[in-house]
Order: structure tokens, then C-alpha cells, then sequence
């Protein structure tokens, strides 16, 4: 049993050399730079070992970004401030954040242009990796719309209820484009940039709390 267990052991801990290194690689090659020799060399195991893990590179990325997922699901494990969501996004991509940005947070971000953008070297519709990392995005949104909820006021929430997913899919948005510039050739200080994206939807936050308190003074003074 002993002898079992360990050889399990061994199994796992091979698999998680091996994810961790497609994960320093796509990181910075992205899908179609990563080989499954590279994996390999990257990891230190046999190549053997990498496709007795993983039958093709498509199947060792779809587990890759499940484990990016779970991951990503670690570090947003409850209610976060507009203002968190959208710096760790902005600056933390560009690793300007002093929380630091995790290589998964950074790879399902690749994964974004490759999964939206097919012309760039990206991935074709019938792609498993493409499905797998759209399903794993409409899992984060609907996370990120449920912590956003949990850190409003409750009567705002309630006054305006699709107000979460607004501020979702703002900051969905402008975390996708910083990234994407982040990637162009324009250098600016992302950490400014947060910045005055953070206030922009906090002004928008104030907003709706005023008109929450302008609702419910007009009903209690109707009442």
C-alpha cells in the first residue's frame, strides 16, 4: 500500500513540474510557441513522462488553464473593492502591482487574446482549448459580479440590481484593454492608469449610492 502510494505521489508531483512549466512558457510564448519538447526540457522530466501525462499539447493545455482557474479562484476568494479589481488588473499585469501578479492570473489573460483573436496565431472554433478557457471566463465573470454584489451597500444593490454586473463588465473591460496595450509598443505608467480607472468607477459606484438615497428619501417622504 505504502509502495502505491508513493508511486501515486511521484505521478502527481511529475504532473505538476510538468504544468508548471507549460505555465512559465505560455506565459511568454503563448500557445503556438510552446512545444511539448519544450515542456519537456523546461520541466527536467523525459519527454516520455510529458505525453504519458498529457496524450497532446491541446490536452495538457485545456488542464493547464483548469488549473489557472482554480488558482485564480484561490486568490479572488471573496468580496473585493472596485478599486482592488481594477488595479491588481491594470498594474498587476504589467507586474507593477507590490501584491503581486500570479503567472496563472497572467496566462489566462494570453489565453484571452488567443481565445478572441483566431487571427493572430490564435485558436481555431473547434478548438477544446478555445472552449475550455470561454466556459472558464463566463465561471470568473459570474465570480466577480457575486463579489462585486457582496462589497455594495446592500440597498444599493437592491435599489439597482443590475449594478454588479455594470461594474463586471467596466472592469472586465478596461483590464482587457490595459492588457492589450500593455502589450503594444506605447509605454505609460500603469499604476497612474489604475489609478484613474479605479476613481472613474468608484465616481460611478457614488453615483448610484446617491441616487439610492434620493429613491428612498422621495418614498419615505411619499409614505
Amino acid at each position: 500500500m505504502a509502495q502505491g502510494t508513493s508511486r501515486r505521489a511521484r505521478s502527481e508531483n511529475s504532473k505538476e513540474q510538468i504544468l508548471q512549466a507549460a505555465l512559465r512558457l505560455a506565459v511568454e510564448r503563448g500557445y503556438e510557441g510552446t512545444t511539448m519538447a519544450d515542456v519537456s526540457a523546461e520541466s527536467g522530466l523525459p519527454i516520455g513522462s510529458v505525453y504519458w501525462h498529457f496524450k497532446n499539447k491541446e490536452q495538457l493545455f485545456v488542464e493547464l488553464l483548469e488549473h489557472c482557474h482554480a488558482e485564480w479562484l484561490k486568490i479572488h476568494s471573496g468580496p473585493i473593492a472596485v478599486r482592488d479589481k481594477v488595479t491588481r488588473g491594470i498594474a498587476g499585469q504589467v507586474r507593477e502591482d507590490p501584491g503581486g501578479y500570479s503567472r496563472e492570473e497572467a496566462l489566462l489573460k494570453v489565453a484571452m487574446i488567443l481565445a478572441l483573436d483566431k487571427r493572430l496565431g490564435g485558436l481555431g472554433e473547434d478548438s477544446e482549448v478555445r472552449r475550455t478557457y470561454i466556459r472558464i471566463r463566463s465561471k470568473m465573470f459570474e465570480v466577480n459580479v457575486r463579489h462585486l454584489a457582496d462589497s455594495l451597500p446592500g440597498d444599493v444593490v437592491e435599489a439597482f440590481p443590475e449594478l454588479p454586473e455594470k461594474l463586471a463588465v467596466l472592469s472586465l473591460a478596461l483590464t482587457d484593454g490595459f492588457y492589450v496595450h500593455a502589450n503594444s509598443a506605447i509605454r505609460i505608467d500603469f499604476a497612474e492608469y489604475a489609478d484613474l480607472a479605479a476613481l472613474a468607477l468608484e465616481g460611478l459606484v457614488d453615483r448610484y449610492v446617491n441616487l439610492a438615497r434620493e429613491r428612498k428619501s422621495v418614498s419615505t417622504a411619499a409614505g
